[in-house]
């Protein structure tokens, strides 16, 4: 037997997440970045409600409208900060936004009014929702095509296991009101860490001069504004997992209450085991396109479990019933998840890919704002028929989406190649 340790992995939590980078230092670098923005905005956000209750002592209410209008400023963000992101260095413009977040999750600290709340909630919404597209179109630039994808969904692994660290964090600052600073000050300086890390990355690859461009071009690209609105659809998973499956749970079923919180714990294992796994094949615009219409299914299946409990009032059927739907929602979630990375990377055209990519964010935006007054709603009211309601259009952005996602590669292509003959052009004159 060898003596030499050098090349046993290293044991524990640290060496989960090095195995998860592999040997890359690329890779190690986006890990070191995604961890530490992610267990600061894990302390934030599970901790948020405690602190601004608390420390800051803001009404329910208020707090409320103040994530709202939060949620509003990131529709703006991810459009302009994807147009901002193809005309600038990107990692510059990456460490900028974690630099700002930073100082944002720092002012919570200072605030002692709704007012103040309102406009650091939703400047930190609008730098926070910029992250995206900047850091694909980083990728993008960095990543050989084929990889993007897998690594995107590593990366969603590591945001899980960061943002459950995040949780712990805030958890131990909750239970004294003398620990209540360590949310802000403790996310402020991770995210600090984030922008520091990001420095260490390489800078972007080479990208050809910008020429003459449509302005707002991926929204009026409309073949691929169809495929975006139709991943909105598809991604109601995290609406009726996080907020629409615990209201029906608590008000119309016999399911104990405390099984409620066990459906995020269950979700983010289940991520955190399985999203590597079912990134494969969503590396091509059709393979996502396929990946997605399974996500619409699995949405579909978590319905009709629920549906179980209108007839069966018994509690362990209940519970077996309201179970299985949280893990096809986690099914959900990690198919939609790779089939949004693989079709936001493969129909945004090269000379606007970080636009494109920004666009594709408002499938997330949109569902985030319009999904739990519209799903809760239908359920609420509806009951059973509202949940077959849900699956009836789930199933039907499902049935489109393969061919909607094929009409836009073929726009996508027909537009790179007027770009490149624009481009060509104007390097002769």
């Amino acid at each position: 037997m060898s003596t030499d340790t050098a090349e046993r992995p290293k044991p524990g939590f640290l060496g989960f997440l090095a195995q998860l980078a592999g040997e890359d230092s690329l890779r190690r670098s986006l890990v070191a970045v995604r961890f530490a923005a992610a267990t600061g905005k894990g302390v934030l956000l599970s901790g948020s409600v405690v602190y601004f209750t608390l420390h800051v002592h803001l009404a329910a209410a208020q707090i409320g409208f103040g994530l709202t209008a939060a949620g509003i400023a990131s529709l703006v963000s991810s459009v302009l900060f994807g147009m901002v992101a193809d005309r600038m260095p990107r990692r510059l413009l990456l460490f900028i936004n974690f630099v700002v977040i930073a100082v944002g999750f720092g002012l919570y600290a200072a605030i002692d009014n709704a007012y103040e709340f309102y406009v650091v909630a939703m400047v930190i919404s609008f730098f926070d929702t910029g992250l995206g597209p900047t850091e694909g179109a980083m990728i993008a630039s960095l990543i050989p095509d084929g990889e993007r994808v897998r690594l995107n969904a590593m990366m969603r692994t590591v945001f899980n296991i960061g943002f459950s660290a995040g949780i712990g964090i805030a958890a131990l600052a909750a239970a004294s009101r003398h620990l209540l600073m360590l949310i802000p000050f403790g996310s402020a300086a991770l995210l600090g860490l984030a922008a520091l890390l990001v420095l260490r990355l390489p800078k972007d690859g080479p990208r050809k001069p910008i020429v003459r461009r449509r302005r707002f071009g991926a929204i009026r690209d409309l073949p691929y504004v169809g495929v975006v609105g139709l991943s909105s659809v598809l991604s109601s998973h995290m609406t009726l997992l996080m907020v629409v499956l615990p209201l029906w749970t608590l008000h119309r079923t016999t399911v104990p209450h405390f099984v409620v919180p066990m459906f995020l714990v269950i979700n983010t294992v289940f991520v955190i085991l399985f999203q590597v796994r079912a990134s494969k094949g969503a590396e091509t615009v059709l393979g996502a396109a396929r990946t997605a219409r399974i996500a619409g299914v699995w949405i579909a299946a978590g319905c009709a479990a629920v549906g179980v409990t209108v007839f069966v009032h018994q509690a362990v059927v209940g519970i077996v019933a309201i179970m299985a739907a949280v893990l096809a929602m986690s099914m959900a979630e990690i198919t939609q998840s790779a089939s949004a990375w693989g079709l936001a990377f493969g129909l945004a055209p090269e000379h606007a890919k970080a636009e494109y990519l920004g666009t594709f964010d408002l499938h997330i935006g949109t569902q985030n704002v319009v999904g739990p007054v519209v799903l809760a709603g239908l359920v609420i009211s509806g009951g059973l028929w509202g949940w077959g309601l849900i699956a009836a259009a789930v199933l039907l952005a499902a049935w489109l989406i393969v061919p909607a996602a094929r009409r836009s590669a073929v726009a996508m292509a027909a537009l790179a190649a007027h770009h490149n003959e624009f481009a060509e052009k104007a390097e002769t004159v």
